[in-house]
């Protein structure tokens, strides 16, 4: 049954060759019948691609691809706890490999010398999905999702068709759970030269990954140069490290399990005990008959199955390293102490629990791994494998003048003359410089006589340059005089000084948030509530006690949650609380997005939106709505974003993207949907109860626009307890004051029929507005907001006021009359904008006095 049973004092040459060897030597005829294949599709394209599917699938295939609606349609069919259970796989890949994403490096590494490395996704990807002997829905995720997390903009499929000349229904919703953009009906090694040299019909990529049998990762391994490829992924392999503590049917378990992928795959144990290899092949022996899939696994078994006993767990370990299997299995007493000393393997499980099943399918982790003893050389498969990286050099003039001798020096020593002068040219751009200045020691222009290596005596150095021994300059003199610091102190062991405190790459330009308000009699800029203060909430201020100042206030806002839970008729553990919504939309990244996981959004949107993400080292993906400003969800789904970010009535447009859109988001994105409905109050019509049709979305609401507490900054999110609960982790404490808390009670429970009527009377001003400024001539979008937007008109004659934008002249020339609005120049599919929000009618008509004058 075990095709070696042996002491590994005992291998001999012929059995090292049987375990060392594994699927690394090409049979000539595969790669000949490969060479011929991918020849054949170089010169043919689809019509080769047909003849191959006739040959091998026994298939008429007429359009190659696969429509989109066929790979929605196998997804709406799957049965409901295979569809989970993929649902379940996808997030956890997702999750995994954006862990994995490269933060931004830029650092100064001296004065004036910035470097940096860039990361950029690849522009398209192919992902192999075998076939043949089972369906492997699981290999689509693991290429796929990975890819979409890196951000590559075109992500193919192929996987070989079936009698009806698709792919296994299973393999079809994968893909589109996974977000694949283009699937094709296409297997084998003509699947890859297809991907690889492109045809009419399938798209050239700049990487192929996924695995296959020997056909599939002989043609990658023949095109390999021409595009990327994976590492290479072949028949399964396990290898079992086991002492006296390990359970023999554990053992055979694992073995009958990666045994069934293929009559070629390997399976091994080492063991330290030679009671626990004999316990192993009596269970094999008892279970195999069991197995469904039993003479495959037989086959492996008898081919490259092993049973092997080492006399110590270091000799077991030092096996493991020449083996290299692409999974390793530690069955000892110390599993995390053995793992320090292993050095090759494609992943490694630890201890009884850990299933070489569940990383396989459901953990995270990839299951494209290097087989073949490969492990040595190659790793698994990781969003790294859909990236590119390119660095990123910049000098100052001075870091240029200090550091071209040194550079010049070098070039001379490598007989490299053009170089040196390259370099001296820019000695003399601060004036510090020899070279360009005639300087007595400088290289004329035109000679090649370039300074030989070392500083000389009587040669000046170049300003700034340091022996590698010396460290930098000292530091400029402070102000005080007679001040000047010392030296910084070497770091030991280097003889470099430290390195200056490195800031935050990714916060270099981002800045300051201005929405550019200044004080002016009528502001109409901010959407903010222009009606007074909510009566109740003014009497709870005014009567405040010492303590709602001088004491913290509730960590949590419990009573506030309290009171928000009962209007929304829900739990208090379904809302949290914040200092402004903007605040908890902060606090959700914080808690959902790892380091480089993307947060899209619908775009026009508020513009906060994209600096939280980046702040919170997301990276921020905007999704240009529809020209009627409608949700383009395809592109949301595709985006396959953690969070999702969606205005509910939308700032600035005032529109309302469809309710359906929304939920089609929140159930295929793959992510969070935080719904944000500062406006809502606002609306004709009441939104959905979101909460009743969704685990993904959490609608974000505010006090400072119907109920007038802007300045008090109280927001807060209403959602799932489980996701409520990751925010209130990432809030923090006391992020609503005492003061606010207690107003915002006192509005809560004694304002709302003024808050109604400030609601009818925004209301009816806006469609007053709206009209007024449609009979001047100006287009008005549909608002259910407290705002209108209007497009800028040209206005005629140069202005007094230097801009020339049509909405910044606009804004500028209320603003000289008094009124402020909010511009908005070069809005998408709206053009050059002003924002107006809605007040009692005496602002209006203060308004459109001023802009009647403007226009005028």
């Amino acid at each position: 049954m075990i095709a070696l049973r042996r002491s590994l004092r005992e291998l001999s040459k012929a059995d090292e060759a049987r375990l060392f060897v594994r699927g690394r030597d090409a049979d000539p005829e595969v790669a000949r019948a490969v060479a011929a294949i991918i020849a054949d599709v170089r010169a043919r394209g689809d019509d080769a691609l047909r003849d191959l599917a006739r040959r091998f699938d026994r298939v008429e295939l007429g359009a190659l691809e696969v429509p989109r609606e066929a790979c929605d349609a196998a997804l709406d069919a799957l049965d409901g706890d295979v569809r989970a259970a993929l649902e379940q796989a996808a997030a956890a890949i997702a999750a995994f490999h954006r862990a994995q994403l490269p933060p931004p490096l830029e650092i100064e590494l001296r004065p004036g010398v910035r470097l940096g490395r860039r990361v950029e996704p690849l522009r398209r990807a192919g992902v192999y999905a075998p076939g043949g002997r089972a369906a492997y829905p699981s290999s689509v995720l693991m290429g796929v999702v990975p890819a979409k997390v890196a951000g590559v903009d075109e992500v193919v499929v192929c996987s070989p068709p079936g009698p009806d000349g698709l792919p296994h229904p299973a393999v079809l919703a994968a893909c589109a759970l996974a977000g694949a953009d283009r699937v094709f009906a296409l297997g084998g090694a003509g699947a890859i030269a297809a991907l690889a040299y492109g045809t009419a019909s399938v798209p050239r990529v700049d990487r192929i990954v996924g695995p296959g049998n020997a056909y599939v990762n002989e043609a990658k391994r023949q095109v390999a140069g021409t595009v990327g490829i994976d590492s290479p992924a072949g028949p399964s392999e396990l290898l079992v490290v086991a002492d006296e503590s390990a359970d023999p049917e554990i053992i055979a378990f694992e073995l009958l399990a990666q045994a069934e992928h293929d009559p070629d795959a390997a399976v091994a144990v080492v063991a330290t005990d030679e009671a626990v290899l004999d316990a192993t092949a009596a269970a094999l022996e008892r279970m195999l008959p069991e197995q469904p899939r039993r003479e495959i696994i037989a086959a492996a078994l008898a081919t490259n199955g092993a049973l092997l006993f080492a006399d110590s767990l270091e000799e077991a370990i030092a096996f493991v390293e020449r083996y290299a299997p692409e999974h390793l299995l530690l069955l000892v007493r110390e599993p995390r102490a053995a793992l320090e000393r292993v050095r090759a393997a494609g992943t490694v499980f630890l201890g009884p629990y850990s299933s070489v099943a569940f990383g396989d399918y459901i953990t995270g982790a990839n299951h494209v791994l290097p087989t073949g003893g490969l492990a040595r050389a190659f790793s698994g498969l990781s969003v790294m494998d859909f990236l590119r990286s390119f660095t990123v050099q910049e000098l100052t003039a001075d870091a240029a003048a200090a550091l071209a001798r040194p550079t010049a020096t070098l070039a001379a020593a490598e007989g490299l003359p053009a170089h040196g002068r390259a370099a001296l040219a820019r000695a003399g751009s601060t004036g510090g410089g020899d070279a360009a200045h005639g300087a007595p020691n400088a290289a004329p222009r035109g000679s090649s006589d370039v300074p030989p290596p070392g500083p000389h005596p009587g040669r000046e150095r170049a300003p700034g340059w340091q022996g590698a021994w010396e460290g930098p300059p000292p530091p400029e003199r402070l102000g005080r005089a007679g001040m000047t610091p010392p030296p910084a102190p070497a770091v030991r062991g280097t003889g470099l000084s430290p390195a200056p405190f490195r800031l935050r790459a990714a916060y270099a330009d981002i800045g300051l948030y201005d929405p550019e308000r200044v004080p002016v009699e009528v502001d109409l800029s901010d959407n903010t509530n222009l009606f007074g203060a909510p009566p109740a909430a003014a009497r709870t201020l005014a009567a405040l006690r010492a303590e709602n100042i001088t004491r913290y206030p509730p960590v949590f806002a419990d009573e506030l949650k309290a009171v928000l839970a009962r209007m929304h008729g829900v739990a208090p553990e379904n809302i949290t609380t914040g200092c402004g919504s903007d605040d908890v939309i902060d606090s959700a990244l914080r808690a959902f997005c790892d380091p480089g996981d993307a947060v899209a959004y619908a775009d026009p949107t508020f513009g906060m939106v994209s600096l939280f993400a980046r702040m919170n080292a997301a990276r921020p993906v905007a999704v240009p709505l529809e020209p009627d400003f409608s949700l383009d969800t395809d592109a949301l789904i595709a985006a396959r974003a953690r969070v999702t970010y969606i205005c509910r009535p939308n700032n600035p447009t005032g529109t309302v993207v469809d309710a359906a859109a929304v939920l089609r988001v929140a159930e295929r994105s793959g992510g969070i949907v935080l719904l944000d409905e500062a406006y809502a109050d606002f609306m004709d019509e009441p939104p959905p109860d979101w909460l009743a049709v969704s685990d993904r979305i959490l609608v974000l609401r505010t006090l400072s626009k119907a109920y007038g507490l802007a300045g008090l900054r109280v927001g807060y999110a209403v959602g799932p307890a489980s996701l409520i609960r990751e925010i209130e982790k990432s809030r923090g404490p006391y992020k609503v004051t005492a003061t606010a808390h207690a107003a915002a009670l006192a509005a809560l429970t004694e304002d709302e029929p003024w808050v109604r009527d400030v609601v009818r009377q925004v209301r009816e001003n806006r469609e007053r507005l709206a009209a007024e400024l449609g009979a001047l001539g100006l287009r008005v979008w549909p608002s259910q907001t407290n705002f209108l937007l209007v497009q800028a008109p040209p206005l005629s004659g140069a202005g007094g006021n230097g801009e020339s934008n049509p909405a910044r002249r606009l804004g500028a020339e209320l603003r000289g009359r008094g009124v402020a609005v909010r511009v908005f120049p070069g809005l998408p599919h709206a053009g050059d904008c002003i924002r107006v929000s809605i007040g009692p009618w005496p602002l209006m008509q203060r308004f459109l006095d001023a802009l009647r004058e403007v226009l005028a």
